[in-house]
């Protein structure tokens, strides 16, 4: 294992000297102590801030599989979380902290790319697996071998929405409204653009707005007198619902699409009863028929009193990957169980038939999901091309 930073390394000290930082928990998913032998893994997740409802779903997941896990023969599995507030400082920060001071053998996280992006780094120096259950941003697993994921990539995503604007809504004139300082708006708003064109259709207009801007009047006129039949809106719940709220009647003729970034319930609440034709792609839904997902469903709902999300889904297979891999190895190795992850091929997971390619990210199916006042509906599955 070759040593962290020295930045990294200073601050996990003065976090040790504190003691834990806020938002902190242990234990076997939830359901008390953990077996005796387990091996410690942790996991960095946005528990607070501006994508919490992702942490809290992802957490979930992770809790039920957990418990699933230790209830079974084979690895046992002991959690200890860290909220990252959604901050990458913050994540990079507590990635260190996992290895140094907890002594974990393997982390899952986090949701958002740049969170990821900087908790990656960390993780790669140290030799230690991480997984991350939903960032999309291509650059992810380019950090290194150690660094791997359950979801699909942006290029896969952009792709499918560009295909469905193209094919089945047959729009060839699209808006681009992108939050520019987000990795993950960017590289889904470029993986878009290449499909899109290529496929015959332009881009009428691109304007860019920052995340937790609260007045997107102007942007919202501007996108209008560029006469576009399509609007891509490739960024997170928090600023996309209020713009589609603000929008009102200006864009209810246009149909909008967005990525997994807005697959939220706190999503309905703050788009406040917008009535237009808004389409998003994510990795899953609770409407499913197949068997495994059905049982996933009555499972979390036990559990937790409510439908699960697609971050609980991907927290849950986030989980059986990590499983899988230690189980194939048979240690809880770093290494040993870095290769045993990068190794996954049919993995039969609730978001889908889980196979890592030689870049370590998953290839897997889009789903497509309409979204109404009233709720989501699923619209359809679209391959990866």
């Amino acid at each position: 294992m070759r040593a962290a930073s020295l930045v990294t390394f200073t601050l996990v000290l003065a976090l040790a000297a504190c003691g834990k930082s806020d938002g902190d928990g242990s234990g076997n998913g939830g359901g008390g102590a953990a077996p005796a032998g387990a091996t410690k893994i942790g996991a960095v997740l946005p528990l607070s801030g501006a994508t919490a409802t992702y942490g809290e779903e992802t957490l979930g997941g992770l809790k039920l599989a957990i418990d699933e896990i230790n209830a079974m023969d084979g690895p046992k599995l002991d959690l200890t979380y860290k909220d990252t507030k959604g901050d990458s400082t913050e994540t990079a920060k507590l990635v260190g902290q996992l290895i140094q001071v907890d002594g974990v053998k393997a982390i899952i996280g986090e949701i958002a790319s740049t969170n990821t992006l900087k908790g990656a780094k960390v993780a790669q120096e140290s030799g230690i697996p991480m997984i991350t259950p939903g960032s999309t941003n291509v650059e992810v697993t380019k950090k290194g071998d150690y660094i791997s994921r359950v979801c699909f990539i942006d290029p896969v995503q952009g792709a499918v929405l560009a295909r469905l604007a193209l094919n089945d809504l047959k729009k060839t004139r699209a808006a681009i409204v992108v939050d520019k300082a987000s990795d993950y708006s960017v590289g889904l708003a470029d993986a878009f653009k290449k499909t899109f064109t290529a496929g015959g259709g332009a881009i009428v207009g691109e304007e860019t707005f920052t995340a937790g801007d609260s007045d997107f009047s102007a942007l919202i006129t501007k996108v209008v007198s560029q006469n576009p039949d399509v609007i891509l809106v490739p960024a997170y719940y928090g600023d996309v619902g209020p713009m589609l709220r603000q929008a009102g009647t200006q864009w209810q003729g246009i149909p909008v699409l967005a990525g997994d970034g807005i697959d939220s319930p706190d999503l309905l609440t703050l788009m406040g009863g917008y009535n237009g034709d808004v389409y998003m792609s994510t990795h899953f839904s609770a409407d499913d028929t197949a068997p495994k997902v059905k049982d996933f469903v009555a499972k979390y709902k036990a559990k937790f009193g409510k439908a699960p999300g697609a971050m609980s889904a991907l927290g849950y297979d986030a989980a059986y990957a990590l499983y899988d891999a230690m189980k194939r190895a048979g240690t809880d190795d770093p290494k040993k169980v870095k290769d045993a992850i990068n190794a996954i091929k049919g993995l039969e997971g609730v978001t889908g038939t889980i196979t890592l390619d030689e870049n370590r990210n998953a290839t897997k199916d889009v789903v497509i999901l309409k979204v109404k006042p009233t709720g989501k509906e699923f619209y359809k599955r679209i391959s990866a091309e």
